[in-house]
């Protein structure tokens, strides 16, 4: 799928729509379901750090803490992709 350009638009409410030009209706639903499950996987990672970060803060065990930092780091980079 080859994207072959994107417009900023101002509706005047305060929002800005994106319009994003690919090839043909199949690549733009799929693009459309790309961006949506995108997001829903950086929400979770999102969740799953604060929780880790949550049982970090309230534990007393060494070992706990140390177990959830690694978790909470490498959950941080595959969010920022790294």
């Amino acid at each position: 799928m080859k994207i072959t350009e994107i417009k900023i638009d101002d509706s005047q409410t305060g929002y800005y729509w994106l319009q994003i030009y690919v090839k043909n209706q199949k690549d733009a639903f799929a693009l459309r379901q790309q961006i949506l499950q995108d997001q829903e996987i950086r929400e979770r990672l999102h969740k799953a750090i604060k929780d880790n970060q949550k049982i970090v803060t309230t534990s007393s065990v060494p070992m706990e803490i140390i177990i959830h930092n690694i978790v909470i780091e490498k959950l941080e980079s595959i969010l920022n992709g790294t």
